[in-house]
C-alpha cells in the first residue's frame, strides 16, 4: 500500500477515533471542528518534517534522525522484543551520570530513546511511513491539548474561540509543538496533568487513578524536559494550597517560587549533585561551545547568586525578545518578530478591554509557570532559532487566560472612532 494511502488511512482511523472518546466528546467542540484542528495539527507536523529536509538543516535534524534509529529498532523489537525494552533500561556509562547533565548521561539518552522506541512501535503499524508516524504522534498530542482546553472552557465558559486560538491555532505553537520530537509530548504530558489535578485532585477528593495518571505524566515530563516538571511542581502545589488556605493566590505562588529560588541556590551547599546553579550554568556553556546562524553572542553565566543576577537583562532578552529584527533578515526571523507584535497586540487588547473577573489560582500559576520555564531557557540557551522553540510550549499557558479575559466588544466599542 502505498505510504500517502497509509496516512489518509490513519488520519481517518485517527479522526473516528476522536470523535468515539468520550474524553473528546465532552470538550462540546463538535466533530467538524475537532477535525479540522487535527488535520490542521498533521498539516502543521508535514511542514516541519519538510523544513527540516532543507540541505541547510536536514544533516542535524533530531526528527529525521530519530525516524532513521527507529528502524533498526522495529527490525529489533520484531525479533527480539524483550531486549528492545530492556535496552530502555541499559546503558554503555560506567555510571548513569547526572539526571541534568547533557553528555554522556543515561538521562540524557533515555531523553531520545523514549522517542525513537515509540516510534519504532509505530513502525510495526505504519509499515515505516513517517508521515504515518507524525498522524499517530499527533493524536497523542491532540489530547492534551483537549485536557487543557476543558480546563480553560471550564474557567471561561464564553470563551470558547479565544481558548481554541490560544491553544490549538498560535502560529509557534501549532509548528513546534506538532513535529516529531519531544516538544509535542511534554505539552501533552502536562495539559493532562493539570487537567486531572483540576477536576479530580482540586474540584473533587483525592482520585487514584487521577494521582497515577499524573505521576505517569511527571515521569514522562521529568524524563523529556526535566526543567518543566521543575517549574510545574511548585504551580501544582499552590494551586492546592491555595484552595486550602484563604489568601491572595499572587501570595502564594510568590511565597512558593521565592522559596523555589532561595532552595535553587542553597541546595549546593547540601549536596553536589543537586548544584542546579552549576547545571543550568554547564548547559549554557554547551551551548556557547556550538555554532549556528542563529547563534547569539553573551559571556559565559556563572554559577553563583551574583553571577545570574548580573546575567538576568540577557536571560530575559533571550527569553522575550529574541530573534532581534536586526540580526538578520531570514524568513524564521520574520515569522518570530512577527509573532512578537501579535503578542504586543494581544497585551494591548487585555489592556484596554479586560473583563472584570477575580484572581483565579490556576491562572495566577500557570503565569508563575510560564515565567519560570521561560526564564530557564533564558539562561540556558543562546540560540535565538532554539529559545523560539522553546518559547511557544508556554505560550498557551499565558496567552490563553488573556484571550479568554478580553471583551470583543469592550474592545471594538473602544477602537470604534468617537462621534460628536
Amino acid at each position: 500500500m502505498p505510504s500517502v494511502t497509509i496516512t489518509i488511512f490513519y488520519f481517518v482511523l485517527c479522526s473516528v477515533v476522536l470523535f468515539k472518546l468520550p474524553f473528546i466528546k465532552k470538550a462540546k467542540l463538535g466533530n467538524t471542528i475537532v477535525t479540522l484542528l487535527f488535520a490542521l495539527k498533521c498539516l502543521a507536523g508535514v511542514a516541519y518534517a519538510r523544513f527540516y529536509q532543507l540541505p541547510k538543516y536536514y544533516s542535524t535534524a533530531d526528527t529525521w534522525r530519530f525516524y532513521k534509529l527507529s528502524l533498526d529498532e522495529k527490525q529489533w523489537l520484531l525479533h527480539n522484543p524483550y531486549a528492545f525494552v530492556k535496552d530502555i533500561f541499559t546503558h554503555g556509562y560506567q555510571q548513569t551520570g547526572n539526571v541534568f547533565i547533557g553528555s554522556n548521561s543515561y538521562w540524557n539518552d533515555l531523553k531520545s530513546n523514549i522517542i525513537i522506541k515509540l516510534m519504532a512501535l509505530f513502525n510495526v503499524l505504519t509499515a515505516d511511513g513517517y508521515y504515518s508516524n507524525l498522524v499517530l504522534f499527533n493524536l497523542l498530542y491532540f489530547v492534551g491539548l483537549i485536557a487543557l482546553y476543558r480546563v480553560f472552557i471550564s474557567l471561561y465558559p464564553t470563551a470558547k474561540w479565544a481558548a481554541i486560538i490560544g491553544i490549538f491555532l498560535f502560529p509557534s505553537t501549532l509548528f513546534w509543538c506538532s513535529g516529531i520530537h519531544k516538544d509535542g509530548l511534554v505539552l501533552s504530558a502536562v495539559g493532562v496533568a493539570i487537567f486531572c489535578f483540576h477536576f479530580k485532585i482540586v474540584q473533587k477528593p483525592f482520585n487514584l487513578k487521577a494521582i497515577l495518571l499524573i505521576l505517569a505524566c511527571f515521569a514522562l515530563t521529568f524524563v523529556l524536559r526535566s526543567y518543566v516538571l521543575l517549574a510545574l511542581l511548585p504551580f501544582l502545589l499552590g494551586w492546592w494550597v491555595s484552595k486550602q488556605i484563604n489568601w491572595p493566590p499572587i501570595r502564594i505562588f510568590t511565597m512558593l517560587y521565592l522559596a523555589g529560588v532561595v532552595l535553587f541556590f542553597a541546595l549546593p551547599y547540601i549536596s553536589s549533585g543537586l548544584n542546579f546553579p552549576g547545571f543550568l550554568a554547564n548547559k549554557q556553556h554547551e551551548f556557547l561551545l556550538l555554532s549556528g546562524g542563529s547563534a547569539v553572542s553573551a559571556l559565559p553565566l556563572q554559577p553563583t547568586f551574583t553571577g545570574f543576577l548580573i546575567y538576568l537583562p540577557t536571560a530575559l532578552d533571550m527569553a522575550l525578545f529574541q530573534p532581534h529584527l536586526t540580526a538578520g533578515f531570514n524568513v524564521g526571523a520574520l515569522l518570530a518578530f512577527g509573532e512578537q507584535i501579535l503578542i504586543v497586540l494581544l497585551l494591548a487588547a487585555f489592556w484596554l478591554a479586560k473583563k472584570p473577573a477575580q484572581q483565579l489560582p490556576v491562572i495566577t500559576g500557570m503565569l508563575f509557570f510560564g515565567i519560570s520555564v521561560l526564564l530557564i531557557a533564558g539562561y540556558s540557551v543562546t540560540f535565538s532559532g532554539a529559545v523560539v522553540r522553546y518559547r511557544s510550549f508556554v505560550i498557551p499557558f499565558l496567552l490563553t487566560p488573556l484571550l479568554c479575559s478580553i471583551d470583543v466588544q469592550k474592545l471594538i466599542k473602544s477602537l470604534s472612532p468617537k462621534t460628536n
